[in-house]
């Protein structure tokens, strides 16, 4: 019961993680928009266009990076992993190795759960492919550096 409670909160932070990420894209974006806007309002005597150009290329980009963040968010809350505990590496399970922890859903950075660093691993991750199927006990290597399974679920 104890795993399965804390994969639950792993899971709540992850989304809260992914939440704030949307967030400040949005934030970002309307920051974007806003200072584009005043620049129209006045009068400049350079190249204003290429300005205005630019401020739309920005925020393109962001806009981009925000839809991948959305898509991530909700593969994230479609998954239903609180309730499974895994025997071998697969998507949704958490891996405690030597080194660190790893939630395997979606690329988040590091984050915390009651004083623990986790790292969220998108199933698109070369690491995630070095470790799905792997069992407790199994080692994975990547970059270098090799990673013991202490305990997954």
């Amino acid at each position: 019961m104890e795993k399965l409670t804390h994969k639950k909160k792993v899971m709540e932070q992850a989304i809260r993680y992914q939440e704030a990420i949307v967030a400040d894209f949005r934030n970002r974006i309307q920051e974007l928009r806003e200072g584009e806007q005043q620049t129209q309002d006045q009068l400049y005597e350079y190249d204003q266009q290429g300005q205005e150009d630019e401020s739309a290329i920005v925020i393109n980009r962001i806009a981009d990076e925000l839809n991948f963040v959305i898509e991530e968010l909700d593969f994230l809350k479609q998954m239903k992993t609180a309730t499974n505990l895994f025997e071998e590496v697969t998507l949704g399970a958490i891996v405690k190795t030597d080194k660190m922890t790893f939630f395997l859903s979606v690329s988040i950075e590091n984050f915390e759960v009651d004083g623990e660093n986790i790292f969220g691993i998108s199933r698109k991750a070369p690491i995630y492919k070095e470790m799905v199927g792997k069992k407790k006990g199994d080692s994975f290597s990547m970059n270098g550096r090799t990673y013991t399974i202490l305990d997954l679920y």
